[in-house]
């Protein structure tokens, strides 16, 4: 069990009620996600997603199945997990992919998933403690978990959580062969701040629509540059990070 503190500390649990999408919106959010195009506004970020957790999956040569996908929307990296069969959890029926309709403690038994997967959700839970000692309870012993969570970012309200990477590694005391790292750098993040601004705007002002894709191609381009030509500052300030972590082996009776 890790420590509270202020920032990994959990609050009082707030009851989430959303509307169901239609399935014609959970396969345009998909699509964005698994093959995003450098006219979206979040391109960067979720084409440095999607390459940092196909990158991660390829690393665990060893890793088995079940997946646990942890409070996982629609599901829109279900073609990269090599591992079969992927359980989906969510907290309802909003996104229209959950197997599983549940919260903490998790509805899985002890020690029966090989590798689980929390993307873009970690930040945002009432207890991150108690959600990663959940996910090490139903993680078989040697179990991988694969982890990714926004650190440069403006948060679009308190329930999001600002975690450097000394925060996540002390979420994740006790764990074996703890793997952090950054995925992309500021001109990511700053493509994609100035990027939402733009979609704002555009929804909102119907003259600013046809600017919308030029504005963030453009955008796109400068950040992806930024990243390149000043790669220090991308790794000591990354967009986004993701951690690789494994459940300990269980100990041989008189090990300790």
């Amino acid at each position: 069990m890790v420590g509270g503190g202020s920032k990994l500390a959990a609050r009082a649990r707030v009851r989430v009620i959303r509307p169901g999408l239609t399935e014609a919106e959970v396969e345009r959010i998909r699509r964005e996600r698994r093959a995003p195009r450098p006219t979206q506004w979040d391109y960067l970020h979720l084409e440095g997603l999607r390459r940092a957790l196909q990158g991660a999956f390829d690393g665990l040569p060893s890793a088995r199945g079940p997946v646990l996908d942890v409070f996982c929307g629609t599901k829109p990296y279900l073609e990269l997990v090599p591992w079969r069969p992927v359980w989906g959890l969510d907290i309802d029926r909003h996104f229209g992919r959950a197997d599983v309709v549940g919260d903490l403690p998790l509805p899985f038994r002890d020690r029966s998933v090989g590798v689980a997967v929390v993307t873009q959700a970690l930040h945002m839970v009432d207890d991150p403690v108690g959600t990663v000692d959940e996910v090490a309870r139903v993680l078989a012993p040697g179990g991988y978990v694969v982890v990714t969570v926004p650190h440069l970012f403006l948060a679009e309200g308190d329930f999001e959580r600002h975690w450097s990477l000394a925060d996540l590694r002390r979420l994740f005391t006790g764990w074996s062969d703890v793997r952090i790292e950054g995925i992309d750098g500021p001109g990511a993040a700053l493509a994609f701040a100035l990027g939402r601004i733009a979609m704002l705007g555009a929804r909102r002002w119907r003259l600013a629509r046809p600017l919308f894709r030029p504005t963030v191609l453009m955008l796109n381009t400068v950040g992806a540059a930024l990243d390149r030509l000043a790669a220090p500052l991308a790794r000591r300030w990354p967009h986004s990070l993701l951690l690789v972590a494994r459940r300990r082996p269980a100990t041989s009776p008189g090990q300790s």
